[in-house]
């Protein structure tokens, strides 16, 4: 009587790591790109730095 469902994640890589775990490893990494970006394009304010990522992106 013990039905067992097998779950789509079981024995993979992403079955510990829930989506809090990549959320906060995507959105940092995300933040150290964009801060590196900063530096790197002298100092310009982030709103510039956000047009021009979504500007390429597009």
């Amino acid at each position: 009587m013990n039905y067992y469902h097998r779950n789509v994640f079981d024995d993979t890589t992403l079955e510990f790591p829930r989506i809090g775990f990549w959320l906060v490893h995507v959105l940092g990494g995300m933040f150290l790109v964009l801060i590196g970006m900063r530096m790197a394009v002298r100092r310009a304010p982030i709103p510039l730095i956000a047009y021009r990522l979504f500007k390429m992106l597009r």
